[in-house]
């Protein structure tokens, strides 16, 4: 009796989903991460029809049944939960399983299709697919390709070609599929021994003439979205060296390493899942209990798999300096076609040995603790891995918890700026759509800090606050009125229009302005707005008279000699009231500050450099101190710009550091963050 009558194939399916649903529990329990949050808010205040007519919530593809159509239909169902998601994505995994077992009982032994479909469903790149919502975009591309297959296959061409327009609709990388068909219809149908003639070449050009149709047709759409958002739209490089590397990824993608460097650390730290392993071992009920050596290959078969995997990788060239091992979902059909090809003769036992080594693989893999984080085409670890969300989840529910207490209730159109976060963390996107989802109020916004300025806060409420270690904590807490310090901050960020929006405000107040005056004239200054400045200055008390200014900087430096450098700053400080464009007393006030008040030590530095490029004491003085705040962008920008002043920087002790230190910080020596 032969499995398939002892056993029902609808029981198979149910043992296959227990232990699929055991061995991805935690990835469709995983809340909604990155741009999730943006095509959620996209589609509960923007209507579908017009959402249609541009890129999207996130701007660099146009996908509109992955992105705007699936979040709008699915978003009044989920109620704000992430599960009603995560079970549309598990049932369109099942779908896409389905198709390709069909696929690969249609070329191979029963034997082979059921390993094929095996190692599929395991690939270390499918718990990328299942753990982000927004791989909707992939799963919905992967199950319409084949159903378009399954359909052409029988003859059923208009529902194929309806298949192919929404695989292309969820995701470009579907444009292939005509190659695909081509090569199935000529390497895989059943025919006699003669090549196929002129008639059977001419009908199958056209059965195929609709698809190049509705491909050439999509590729037009998307040009013209993408030049009606250039600004957007997704970066593309067209190198043919990248396309050697979507080939190379391609390879490593299938063979689960998405981290070759880590993966004989994470095997043995990782076992198999055991909850999983006893339901897709139970599989080998279904297959014969001894090899069937009689089990050969449909013609074809082999070449029909290696023309898919080349087809199907070439669209991953044009990103393939930013490549993720999911980007191959499509592909891996092409793998899946070769390992069942090659264990086309596996036997129960040798099934249960292969269940286990899978699982153990699966596991090693997903748990290796690391991901890209530079953009080149032959980095040879993916950029968004499992790892990489389950920490990007962890420390976004941290983050969403330590947003609650600290800030219990915002005001409505607050503005938050989170001066520091975790890095790739993935909390802060756009303009906030996971703080409003939060609260569930549309009319708050949040930015990183540098972000400030009069578009982003204008006249809303605004709260500052850093991630510390552990919490989320306000930035300024003991001062009452920070605007004076988010200024002066900006102005060190180099960000001069946030700086004097930030000054305004602070004036606004009624507060003390003599600080606020002074430093808005520099914000305005270096936005180009002398007359602003000008004023600014008049305002502050700064008046051009030379013989006052000279007395001074004598004073300050007789009062240095004897050693009373408190009226020396005092000294100064009239100098620069007398000569606030001279850059002597912004630079021996920048010196006397340094010990003291470090902030202010390189405000007045900053402003010396600038009208002394050639001052290289306080240029490098300002480039050691921005490093030592961890103004790290800020300090790599005078350091670049202070080389072309001092071409023997490096033999500089105190530069020489600032770079070392800056180049640790920033990774710019690894291509790879692992933790």
């Amino acid at each position: 009796m032969t499995p398939a009558r002892r056993f029902p194939w609808w029981l198979a399916a149910v043992v296959a989903a227990v232990g699929l649903a055991a061995l991805y529990r935690g990835a469709l329990q995983t809340g909604f991460l990155n741009d999730d949050y943006l095509f959620l808010e996209a589609a509960r205040r923007q209507p579908l029809t017009a959402s249609l007519t541009h890129l999207g919530a996130i701007g660099n593809y146009y996908r509109p049944l992955s992105r705007q159509v699936y979040f709008a239909v699915l978003t009044p169902l989920a109620g704000g939960s992430p599960g009603v998601f995560h079970l549309a994505n598990a049932a369109v995994f099942a779908a896409a399983l389905a198709l390709l077992l069909d696929l690969l009982l249609a070329c191979l032994p029963l034997a082979g299709a059921l390993a094929g479909a095996l190692y599929f469903a395991l690939l270390p790149l499918q718990r990328v697919n299942l753990i982000w919502i927004s791989c909707s975009q992939d799963l919905l591309s992967l199950a319409f390709v084949l159903a378009a297959l399954a359909l052409f296959r029988r003859r059923r061409d208009g529902w194929a070609g309806l298949a192919y327009l929404a695989a292309l609709a969820s995701k470009e990388a579907a444009f292939p599929l005509p190659v695909a068909l081509a090569a199935w219809t000529l390497l895989c149908e059943p025919r006699g021994v003669e090549p196929p003639g002129r008639a059977a070449l001419r009908g199958l050009a056209r059965r195929l003439t609709p698809f190049a149709v509705i491909g050439a047709a999509w590729l037009g759409v998307v040009i013209a979205m993408r030049l009606r958002e250039p600004a957007t739209a997704g970066a593309l490089r067209w190198a043919p060296g990248d396309f050697v590397a979507a080939l190379a990824h391609e390879l490593q993608s299938l063979l689960g390493l998405e981290h070759p460097a880590g993966v004989v650390r994470a095997l043995w730290e990782h076992a198999p899942a055991l909850v999983p392993l006893a339901p897709l071992a139970a599989l080998a009920l279904w297959l014969p209990a001894r090899a069937d050596a009689r089990a050969d290959l449909r013609r074809g078969t082999l070449a029909f798999a290696g023309l898919w995997l080349v087809a199907f990788a070439l669209p991953i060239g044009p990103v393939a300096f930013g490549w993720k091992s999911y980007y191959y979902t499509l592909a891996a059909v092409g793998g899946a076609i070769v390992v069942g090809a090659l264990l086309r003769r596996i036997d129960r036992w040798a099934w249960l040995g292969l269940t286990a080594a899978l699982l153990w693989w699966h596991a090693g893999n997903s748990g290796v603790r690391a991901f890209a984080v530079d953009e080149r085409p032959w980095t040879w670890t993916s950029h968004l891995t499992s790892f990489y969300f389950q920490r990007g989840a962890a420390l976004s529910e941290a983050l969403r918890r330590e947003l609650r207490r600290s800030e219990p209730r915002p005001a409505p159109g607050t503005r938050f700026f989170f001066a520091t976060l975790p890095p790739w963390a993935g909390f802060q996107m756009g303009s906030g759509a996971l703080v409003r989802d939060l609260y569930r109020d549309t009319t708050l916004a949040s930015y990183f800090y540098s972000q400030f300025s009069d578009t982003t806060a204008g006249s809303h409420p605004c709260r500052f606050l850093y991630w510390d270690g552990a919490r989320l904590a306000p930035l300024y807490g003991a001062n009452h009125d920070p605007w004076f310090q988010v200024g002066s901050d900006l102005l060190l960020f180099d960000r001069p229009a946030g700086a004097a929006h930030a000054l305004r405000r602070g004036l606004a107040t009624g507060r003390e302005r003599t600080d606020d005056l002074y430093w808005l004239g520099w914000a305005e200054l270096w936005r180009a707005h002398r007359d602003d400045a000008e004023a600014a200055w008049q305002a502050f008390g700064a008046r051009d008279d030379r013989a006052a200014y000279d007395a001074s900087m004598l004073a300050a430096r007789d009062a240095l000699l004897g050693g009373d450098t408190l009226t020396a700053r005092r000294h100064l400080f009239v100098a620069i009231r007398s000569g606030v464009g001279r850059p002597e007393a912004h630079g021996a006030l920048g010196e006397l500050l340094l010990g003291r008040q470090l902030k202010y030590a390189l405000l007045e530095l900053k402003v010396a450099a600038f009208l002394d490029p050639r001052n290289l004491l306080a240029r490098r003085d300002l480039t050691a101190g921005l490093e030592r705040v961890r103004l790290d962008q800020a300090a790599r920008r005078e350091l670049e710009s202070l080389v072309r002043f001092y071409p023997a920087w490096a033999d500089d002790s105190t530069l020489s550091a600032v770079r070392r230190a800056l180049d640790r910080r920033s990774g710019a020596r690894a291509a790879v963050m692992e933790f």
